[in-house]
């Protein structure tokens, strides 16, 4: 009996002896797996967060997109619009000209029609004589004159054959180009008419529009 509490006492000194340094060990693994997951705990902590910043950033990313892109939409709208109301515009005025255009020719065609009129009227007032020296409207070589100076051009025309119904630029029926139709026993012009002389002939044009009453071909030679 005595040897058999000897061996259990000293089994249980053992086990106690035992048992603390498990027990320490335990801890050990316990703490070192507490400091472990300490240690890891921070860096997922932090890749967390920096992808949280990331989506973020993405998302403030796309959102300026989004904003630049309506942005760019609205300028396009603006200048579509502008150009729109250029287009309008120039097709106003375009109008507008047509409008003057019209008013012009309309004047035009009423200038004409009253000036036919009144050199109609005076139409009635000239009457060409019945002379033997021209034959139709060309003057006989018996009676022709010689021209008493060099014609010259006005400055910028050419010679031209003027007929009956004709208008002549202002140039060619100023003070210069004259004729004394007493000289050469022309019919007296109406009242506005006068005889010019143009290059070999002599003219009967009306001074205020420049329509040509009367030709008298190779006057002069």
């Amino acid at each position: 009996m005595k040897r058999v509490l000897m061996v259990s006492m000293v089994v249980l000194l053992a086990g106690a002896t035992v048992m603390p340094a498990a027990a320490q060990d335990v801890r050990a693994r316990v703490v070192a797996g507490a400091a472990a997951q300490d240690n890891k705990g921070p860096m997922r902590v932090d890749r967390r967060e920096d992808r949280r910043e990331d989506r973020r950033g993405n998302r403030e990313d796309r959102r300026d997109d989004r904003r630049d892109w309506r942005a760019d939409r609205r300028d396009d709208r603006h200048d579509r619009r502008d150009d729109r109301r250029d287009w309008r515009a120039d097709r106003r005025d375009d109008r507008h000209d047509r409008r003057d255009d019209r008013r012009d020719w309309r004047h035009d065609r009423r200038d004409d029609r009253r000036d036919w009129r009144d050199d109609r009227r005076d139409n009635h007032r000239y009457v060409r004589h019945d002379d033997r020296r021209w034959r139709g409207y060309q003057w006989r070589p018996e009676h022709r004159y010689r021209a008493p100076a060099r014609y010259v051009y006005p400055s910028g025309y050419r010679h031209v054959r003027w007929n009956v119904g004709h208008r002549m630029p202002p140039a060619y029926y100023g003070r210069p180009y004259y004729v004394d139709y007493h000289a050469y026993r022309l019919p007296p012009p109406p009242y506005g008419y006068r005889w010019v002389r143009s290059d070999r002939d002599v003219v009967l044009v009306a001074l205020a529009t420049g329509l040509v009453l009367d030709v008298l071909y190779d006057l002069y030679y």
